[in-house]
């Protein structure tokens, strides 16, 4: 009986580790890390490196674009605070000076009220709610979003003056 995992561990094993990176960024768009990760599961690092190398040259890996198109789906999508969204590309394994620069211009003050908006509608619009509860509430809804406590803040003293009409 041959054993096929021991076959992935030969320097004959490059065409086969690239066609497993190819079918894994296929999918959607991955970070280094991530492929290096799923191709090391089955094969000996200098293969994976190799692997690796030939997807970077031709353009299939690119932690920089990654981690802005990240970015700017988040904020289209489910606006978010770049606390958050930091720890998603952390967790991702995208380095610090990358993350550092897809974070660059990100408007934390829109996107908090953007977050926010149609949550305040709803909780105002239940009822009679005491600025507290809805303080609280947003306060909370917010931080988990990641924005920082100033932007946090400041939007949910304007959400409650733009929904509470006079209340």
């Amino acid at each position: 009986m041959v054993d096929t995992r021991a076959d992935k561990f030969t320097s004959d094993a490059y065409p086969e580790a690239l066609r497993v990176a190819l079918r894994y960024v296929s999918f959607k768009p991955r970070t280094v890390s991530e492929v290096r990760r799923r191709v090391g599961r089955d094969f000996e690092q200098p293969v994976v490196e190799q692997a690796l190398a030939s997807l970077k040259r031709y353009g299939y890996l690119d932690d920089a674009e990654y981690a802005t198109q990240w970015r700017n789906s988040r904020d289209r999508r489910k606006p978010r605070g770049s606390a958050l969204i930091r720890r998603e590309l952390r967790a991702k394994g995208v380095a610090e000076p990358i993350i550092d620069d897809a974070l660059v211009g990100l408007d934390e003050v829109d996107a908090a009220y953007r977050a926010g908006e149609r949550r305040a509608r709803r909780l105002v619009a239940s009822g009679s709610m005491p600025y507290a509860t809805f303080h609280r509430k947003m306060w909370d809804y917010l931080q988990r979003r990641g924005f920082r406590s100033g932007v946090t803040r400041d939007t949910v003293r304007r959400l409650w003056a733009e929904n509470s009409h006079g209340e």
